[in-house]
């Protein structure tokens, strides 16, 4: 018996390259055991043996192109002084080993900060240091440890299906028509009538079917085999022992002349299970639901065209045109800063909060977050949302490898079971009938497949995740729905969550306004996403802005206030406490206006509750216990409980610090908490709760803190939402009891012998395709 690499699997021809007891096929593999073994990762070959890729042994001298700047820019996602972020294409990845090894890679390099896989896409987004790692030298890091990058762009390959695996399926499905027809005088009763021509079209099925047998089916003899190889049972064991079988009992037939075989099922067989497995592969390209939210989510930008504003939708933007975001928005697209300067927090870029400022004519990357004044830019690259959603994404990056190792851990159990329920079928029919020893043990290995249970779970959570999108609640990812039905407590912020963010009843009182001064409030506060602010902005709209006026240092205090220095006036609107430095004392909403070192006066709002919401606190209280923080003062306390009398905790003059506490504080309880705000002071309580929703009340914000975006108008409808994740998970069990019960229910007639081969392989894709119209007849059908 040939010996076999200890990295990559392959069988050693000629001599092999030693390091101690381990064997391997070339010095590519030896130098990557080292290289692993070195870095302390020598659990890669603990968790699937032989997992390894064999490295290139190519000129690496052809990654020399990726130094090029303007055939970076291709790769580049981000950068900063200190850093590049990319993300390369590794068509390599197959397993749970692989994801370990490139998430682990910061050990092999350290000029590696992080490396994030997604095993779908079979992508790597890598953050690397620019000063000291070249982006050619992080491609022959990868390609040495048999990961080279593909830098073709071929849908064909990223989307799990290539032109090989459709000329297999071509193979098979032409041999099984031909096989069909020349075996239609068996079909009939008549192939007695003509020996010699049933003779001459069995071996013509034989010659046939041998590029079926060595060509459409070799994938599942070298999954099969590798998997034996290393002492570890996948799926494709049964499937390949099935197809040995049939093919062995149908070929000895036809040679020795005892009757025409079974080709006709064997090539069916062949071509339903390929057809099965192009199913699979489909449905797994489109269980990426999350990337669907570019259909429906709603983000737009102020485009500033001929000295008029207009709001556009991201999509529409096209390259040169000029936009403007204020305070807190998210950057869209590539783009260069038209302003003087600016200040950019790329936090959900880079992880790190420490704003960089940048001057005009500069790059700045998708992403980054505008901190401080309204800021013009001019589109360098086509925007596209799907970068928006890998920001929001970011944190569960690695889900894919998790749920692919649970996956393969499922499908162990579950062959094991199947191979010895098929030797103990074989056993018994040779006692019964030694003639349908092959035909029963075959159908028992192929209708018993795990596809159906593993489909039950993304599935049925992602067609949840869809209805709700299309309802306006939009899920970072199918893990939030399972966490909604554990939530115990749901903590409210008030101001723009339960209460309406436009305040349209908003009344002035102080000195009479100049034009001047109308001009600086609008100025200041159209920089800032506030609630108050647009209701500021909005009240004053039908002044002019009869002058432009620079605007200095913008700074905005979370739950205090704005200022700014206008035209050579300081100029402050907030709270009281923030504006005169002096105590809140006024049990009111209001914001005083301080321009010139002197208070002017004070904007009132009139605070409305956004409709329905009393009724769904009363609701949401039947099952929940309900909190409600809020940065203003008491001003609301008498309407909130005229509207909602049984509710009790009410907290005011709630700082973001002291959110986040007070959810902290409920976790330490054991409870399960929702934090529902509108993510402008409470992003640090909407990132620490167990689920946190951002309500938004327009399309410009965007918050990746949050694991949710709630559109306001749809705040009424909270507790349908949560229906709808209790009703996921009753359809998950109805999927998964009958993938057990069709387990079951196929066995007994397999075993039985009442089950052909051909038939068990076309009943495997029909299970899978069962539980897709299961779960999206059974989770669409839910009313909201």
């Amino acid at each position: 018996m040939k010996e076999s690499c200890f990295h990559c699997g392959d069988d050693i021809i000629g001599k092999a390259y030693q390091a101690g007891p381990k064997q391997f096929c070339c010095n590519g593999c030896k130098n990557v055991y080292l290289l692993l073994s070195e870095n302390g990762l020598d659990s890669f070959y603990e968790m699937e043996p032989g997992a390894g890729t064999r490295p290139s042994t190519s000129n690496f001298h052809k990654y020399d192109f990726l130094d090029v700047p303007e055939i970076q820019e291709r790769f580049i996602g981000f950068e900063d002084d200190n850093s590049i972020h990319v993300t390369f294409f590794l068509p390599t990845i197959h397993c749970s080993s692989c994801i370990f090894l490139l998430e682990n890679i910061t050990k092999v390099d350290p000029r590696i900060y992080s490396c994030h896989t997604n095993f779908t896409k079979k992508e790597a987004t890598i953050i690397f240091d620019k000063n000291t790692l070249m982006l050619s030298e992080l491609a022959i890091l990868l390609d040495r440890i048999g990961y080279a990058p593909n830098f073709e762009e071929r849908s064909d390959v990223r989307g799990g299906i290539n032109k090989l695996f459709l000329y297999k399926l071509g193979v098979a499905g032409f041999a099984f028509g031909s096989i069909m027809l020349w075996s239609f005088p068996e079909y009939l009763g008549i192939e007695g009538t003509d020996p010699e021509i049933r003779r001459f079209t069995s071996y013509l099925s034989l010659l046939i079917s041998i590029p079926v047998f060595l060509f459409s089916a070799n994938e599942y003899y070298r999954s099969a085999f590798k998997a034996l190889r290393y002492r570890s049972i996948n799926i494709d064991v049964p499937i390949t022992f099935g197809i040995f079988a049939l093919y062995s009992q149908s070929t000895y037939t036809i040679l020795t002349g005892s009757g025409p075989g079974y080709m006709d099922s064997f090539a069916g067989f062949i071509f339903f299970l390929l057809i099965g497995k192009w199913f699979q592969n489909k449905t797994y390209q489109n269980l990426s639901f999350e990337r669907d939210r570019e259909s429906y989510f709603p983000i737009a930008v102020i485009r500033k065209k001929d000295e008029q504003e207009e709001i556009v939708e991201i999509d529409k933007l096209n390259i040169e045109d000029v936009i403007l975001l204020r305070n807190d928005e998210i950057i869209p697209c590539d783009s260069f800063l038209q302003s003087s300067s600016a200040q950019i927090d790329y936090s959900f870029v880079t992880g790190e909060s420490l704003s960089k400022e940048i001057f005009k004519g500069d790059l700045v990357f998708a992403g980054g977050k505008i901190i401080g004044q309204r800021t013009e830019f001019r589109v360098k690259n086509t925007p596209k949302r799907s970068r928006l959603n890998e920001l929001w994404d970011s944190s569960s990056i690695e889900l894919d490898g998790d749920s692919q190792q649970d996956q393969d851990n499922i499908s162990l159990y579950f062959v094991i079971i199947v191979l010895v329920l098929a030797l103990g079928t074989g056993i018994a029919w040779l006692f019964i009938d030694p003639s349908l020893i092959v035909h029963t043990v075959v159908s028992v290995l192929i209708v018993a497949c795990p596809c159906a249970l593993a489909l039950s779970r993304p599935f049925t959570f992602g067609n949840t995740l869809r209805k709700l999108g299309r309802s306006g609640l939009y899920l970072k990812n199918i893990e939030v729905i399972q966490r909604m039905n554990n939530i115990t407590d749901i903590v409210f912020d008030k101001t723009g969550t339960l209460t309406k963010g436009g305040y349209e009843n908003v009344s002035y009182k102080g000195d009479v306004l100049t034009s001047r001064q109308i001009t600086q409030i609008m100025i200041i506060t159209r920089s800032s996403t506030h609630p108050l602010s647009r209701g500021i902005l909005n009240y004053l709209a039908k002044g002019n802005l009869l002058e432009k006026f620079e605007m200095e240092d913008y700074c905005e205090v979370p739950g205090k206030g704005i200022q700014a220095k206008i035209d050579g006036d300081f100029v402050m609107i907030g709270a009281r406490g923030f504006v005169n430095s002096t105590s809140e004392t006024i049990v009111e909403i209001s914001s005083y206006v301080k321009i010139a070192g002197v208070t002017i006066g004070k904007f009132s709002f009139q605070s409305e509750l956004r409709n329905g919401v009393s009724d769904l606190i009363n609701r949401l209280m039947q099952t929940k216990m309900i909190h409600i923080l809020s940065g203003d003062n008491t001003k609301d306390l008498d309407l909130l409980r005229e509207e909602i009398p049984s509710l009790k905790e009410l907290h005011f003059n709630q700082s973001p610090t002291d959110k986040l506490a007070y959810i902290k504080n409920l976790q330490s309880q054991g409870r399960h908490v929702m934090m529902i705000g509108d993510g402008l002071n409470d992003v640090e309580a909407l990132v620490a709760s167990n689920v946190g929703i951002a309500v938004s009340d327009d399309v410009f914000q965007f918050t990746p803190s949050s694991d949710a975006i709630l559109e306001a108008n749809g705040l009424h409808r909270l507790d349908s939402f949560f229906g709808v994740s209790y009703h996921a998970k009753t359809v998950l069990k109805i999927c998964v009891w009958f993938s057990i019960v069709y387990n079951f229910v196929g066995l007994f007639f397999a075993v039985s012998g009442m089950l052909t081969p051909l038939i068990a392989a076309i009943l495997m894709p029909i299970s899978s395709i069962t539980i897709v119209v299961i779960s999206t007849l059974f989770v669409l059908s839910k009313r909201l």
